[in-house]
């Protein structure tokens, strides 16, 4: 009987952790063992390295992350210790164990725009204390030495947690009018694609399928196509039959407390040639979303 990989996976609560949970539910290729940060702190090394100890796993999946990104402005010192400490944690105890690492960032690492999408190897240039907090991350795990695959990812949609769509479809019933700034162009990316996507990854690694100089390296994933968070917006209102008026507004009349990248169109090139992943365009990956959880 084939060997099932063991995943251990860290933010078990989180939107893309419950998407994980979910497939666990549905699929027997992998044998899981998920904790939530009430459970196992990754910030403390002893807690990390024992679970990992307990659990003999062959993969860690880290979806813990602080993803509130204006309140991380005011709260420095607890988002650096999720996102970029806790990761180095990981990394070290994993580089020790001889674990493979797979790590999830973001696209506001890159805050810049040339009208192309952007690689892997696109100047980085953090805006706000998110964005410096998830490259410290990464410089972090790489500093470590060990065996991670780093996904870069944007504009998270899903049926758990809160989201923009979750909050399109709520205000979407309670008001006649939103204003949706039209000015900030990407993807958005369906938790259940992306976690299908780490999954096949993982398992053509455990079969060897994936040599270690390619697993062992950054890639984005979103969905393909581009459209602004205004569009993105009155797509939902048209699958909830909703008459909620969508005003596209710009970013400067909708003030944050952190700057949002105006630009997070990725190239998944680099995925799609070097791992073999298919990605679904916005459309079809916004209509199963919709479909699959509302």
């Amino acid at each position: 009987m084939k060997k099932r990989s063991r995943i251990l996976l860290f933010g078990a609560d989180g939107q893309l952790g419950q998407e994980f949970r979910f497939l666990s539910e549905v699929q027997n290729a992998f044998e899981f063992s998920f904790y939530s940060r009430r459970e196992v702190d990754i910030t403390q090394e002893k807690q990390v390295a024992a679970v990992v100890k307990h659990t003999e796993c062959d993969f860690i999946i880290n979806c813990a992350a602080y993803t509130a990104v204006d309140k991380a402005e005011s709260d420095k010192e607890t988002c650096f210790q999720v996102n970029a400490y806790g990761p180095g944690i990981l990394a070290k105890v994993a580089s020790s164990a001889g674990v493979k690492l797979v790590h999830f960032s973001t696209d506001y690492l890159y805050h810049t725009y040339d009208g192309f999408p952007l690689t892997e190897d696109s100047p980085t240039s953090p805006k706000g204390v998110y964005a410096s907090s998830k490259l410290a991350g990464e410089v972090a795990i790489r500093n470590e030495h060990a065996l991670c695959l780093i996904l870069r990812t944007s504009w998270v949609i899903s049926g758990f947690g809160h989201n923009f769509i979750k909050t399109m479809l709520r205000l979407g019933n309670e008001k006649n009018s939103l204003n949706v700034v039209n000015d900030q162009y990407g993807t958005p990316t369906y938790t259940r694609d992306l976690a299908h996507a780490v999954l096949e990854i993982i398992q053509k690694k455990s079969e060897g399928r994936i040599p270690e100089e390619t697993f062992n390296q950054t890639y984005n994933y979103s969905s393909e196509g581009v459209t602004t968070w205004y569009e993105l917006a009155e797509e939902v209102m048209r699958f909830g039959n909703m008459c909620c008026q969508i005003n596209s507004v710009h970013t400067s009349e909708y003030p944050t407390p952190a700057k949002r990248p105006q630009w997070s169109v990725l190239s998944k090139q680099k995925i799609k040639e070097n791992l073999g992943i298919e990605v679904p365009h916005w459309h079809d990956a916004l209509k199963r979303c919709l479909k699959d959880n509302f």
